[in-house]
């Protein structure tokens, strides 16, 4: 799945940059959350402080230290939502739904969970209130051949758009926010197993669904 995931990111990315925008340009946004006294009076080392140590910090007073998660997953939470809603203001919106929710959720934080797994945890929960609010027309499934763009990169966004919800969210979660399989089985409440297996099939959709290019018929075995 390494090979399928790098060329995944590097062709999401291309697409949406030239389509909607630069995703990097978008995000930024976010970061009005950490405004506030003391968000810029010193700085961390960000390599040398885990997501756990930061969020303690900002729950001892210190918003720089929110500031710093905020710029280290604004773009993942960011990149994750757009592929999910197709909507580059309902992402940069809901972006920030996510990290409010981080500081509403800030004094029940759990030091056993990874942040990133409470993280993501906000944004599915949101992502799921978005569907209900706008349910699909339809049930996703693969694509037919003839239905597909002719350039790469556009066939790749619809295609994992076409995933049904469930193999949506865990191919995400796996390939954008780059989750481990144990924290996706905790964001989406399943067990680890279960969420290999929707994995495993969401790659055999996009198999078939794209077996017309080569680069990702190799990258799919």
């Amino acid at each position: 799945m390494g090979n399928w995931g790098s060329v995944y990111t590097q062709r999401v990315r291309a697409r949406t940059a030239a389509a909607q925008g630069s995703l990097v340009a978008s995000a930024p946004a976010i970061g009005q959350l950490e405004i506030g006294p003391g968000a810029e009076q010193h700085t961390m080392s960000v390599g040398d402080v885990s997501d756990e140590t930061l969020m303690l910090r900002y729950q001892r007073g210190d918003r720089s230290a929110f500031g710093q998660l905020v710029r280290r997953h604004q773009v993942a939470v960011y990149n994750f939502l757009l592929r999910q809603l197709g909507s580059v203001l309902a992402a940069d919106e809901l972006a920030q739904e996510v990290f409010l929710g981080v500081v509403r959720e800030g004094g029940r934080f759990n030091y056993e969970t990874p942040f990133a797994t409470r993280l993501f945890s906000i944004a599915c929960r949101l992502v799921q209130r978005e569907r209900n609010r706008h349910p699909s027309p339809s049930e996703p499934g693969a694509l037919p051949a003839a239905s597909l763009d002719r350039t790469l990169e556009a066939s790749i966004v619809r295609a994992v758009d076409a995933l049904p919800e469930a193999e949506k969210d865990v191919f995400l979660l796996r390939e954008v926010a780059d989750l481990p399989f144990a924290q996706i089985a905790h964001v989406t409440q399943q067990s680890e197993t279960a969420v290999k297996i929707q994995m495993q099939h969401a790659l055999q959709r996009l198999r078939l669904t794209l077996q017309n290019f080569d680069e990702y018929r190799r990258a799919l075995r």
